[in-house]
């Protein structure tokens, strides 16, 4: 009875080791992946919007917790600007795909409610099937979407409605989609609006 107690305590506090080393890198390493992920995401952006905007702005915190509390999977929101003229928005939205969590970036532009790009930041999908969602072939099919409402799939995207479904990757589509639908949200219930 002596020795499963032993090794119990013996395993318990090597866990508890474990978990305070993790912590103390996690507590390193944190900072450093938050910066590459919002590095990744600018240039996005900048290669979104390409000459339609100059610079891009991060979304007040305090207004980005309010828009979170109704829009769980919105990630960053971030202002395009032309000399100085607010041009558009940029949404990195989180999806579920089949692989796991991935985040999406989306920018809208200001005239004519239209996608103007798409980018995938991060994902954990299936390579040769859900990964082309980070395709060059992939983001050009999103380009002059209308979001004046929800968006669908389609395997050819030609309505102004329709957004790519990457056959033999039903969960990454669907995953996308959904995501996609709350920028949509997003952007017409709260900052469209704004200027």
């Amino acid at each position: 009875m002596k020795e499963p107690v032993k090794f119990g305590l013996i395993l318990l506090i090597f866990c508890a080791i474990s978990a305070g080393l993790l912590s103390i890198v996690n507590g390193f390493t944190a900072p450093i992946i938050a910066q590459a992920e919002l590095e990744k995401a600018l240039e996005s952006y900048e290669s979104i919007f390409g000459e339609t905007a100059d610079s891009f702005q991060e979304c007040d915190e305090a207004k980005l917790q309010s828009i979170r509390e109704k829009y769980k999977n919105v990630d960053k929101i971030f202002v395009a600007q032309k000399g100085g003229k607010i041009v558009g928005y940029g949404v990195n939205v989180k999806a579920s795909g089949f692989g796991g969590d991935m985040i999406n970036a989306i920018g809208i532009l200001l005239d004519g409610d239209k996608i103007v790009g798409f980018r995938n930041i991060s994902n954990q999908e299936t390579q040769g099937f859900g990964s082309r969602i980070t395709s060059e072939e992939y983001f050009p099919l999103y380009e002059g979407k209308s979001v004046a409402g929800p968006l669908e799939l389609a395997v050819n995207p030609t309505e102004e409605n329709q957004v790519p479904w990457l056959t033999g990757a039903t969960v990454t589509s669907k995953a996308a989609l959904e995501a996609d639908n709350v920028v949509v949200e997003v952007y017409n219930e709260i900052l469209k609006n704004e200027k």
